[in-house]
């Protein structure tokens, strides 16, 4: 095989090996890939090369989600570190979850250069079906430790309920 075939046929297995990573992670990621949109500042020089570094990061991250639902509720926690809990903005639209918010660059940054910087800022919406009607007036939400719980009472035509089974 000749040194062309060689690097043709390294170049096609790392294309397939590629293809076959992206596609793993958008089926385990699912709608957890989020963008963070941010909006432009006003031009200035940037003082340090850590500081061009930060501004090029990433505008994608991670927004992982849980849905729990039992008879008469239905249970929603994100994992969305290092944010305050006046930063959501929580509702619901047509049995759709909807979270926003606004996660800020906060820096104290002394001395030294930000090699790598892989965290997300700025605005970001993430919208979760939900699988039943709810009562949106009487919902209540949870910041903690990360993890943003909102809990969202069903409707109560939506709500399970047991039909016993008599004997005659």
């Amino acid at each position: 095989m000749s040194t062309f075939e060689q690097l043709k046929h390294g170049l096609e297995h790392a294309w397939d090996q590629l293809g076959e990573g992206w596609r793993a992670l958008r089926e385990r990621a699912g709608q957890a890939l989020t963008r963070f949109h941010v909006e432009k500042e006003p031009a200035r020089e940037l003082d340090t090369v850590s500081e061009q570094r930060l501004r090029r990061g990433s505008r994608w991250g991670l927004l992982a989600a849980e849905l729990l639902e039992t008879d008469d509720q239905l249970e929603v926690r994100l994992e969305i570190p290092g944010m305050n809990r006046e930063d959501f903005e929580i509702t619901v639209r047509e049995q759709i979850l909807v979270v926003r918010g606004r996660k800020s660059v906060a820096r104290d940054q002394r001395r030294g250069n930000y090699l790598i910087s892989e965290r997300a800022f700025g605005a970001f919406e993430r919208a979760l079906p939900l699988p039943a009607p709810v009562d949106e007036s009487r919902a209540e939400a949870r910041y903690q430790d990360g993890v943003l719980t909102v809990r969202l009472p069903k409707e109560p035509a939506a709500r399970q309920r047991r039909i016993p089974v008599e004997t005659r």
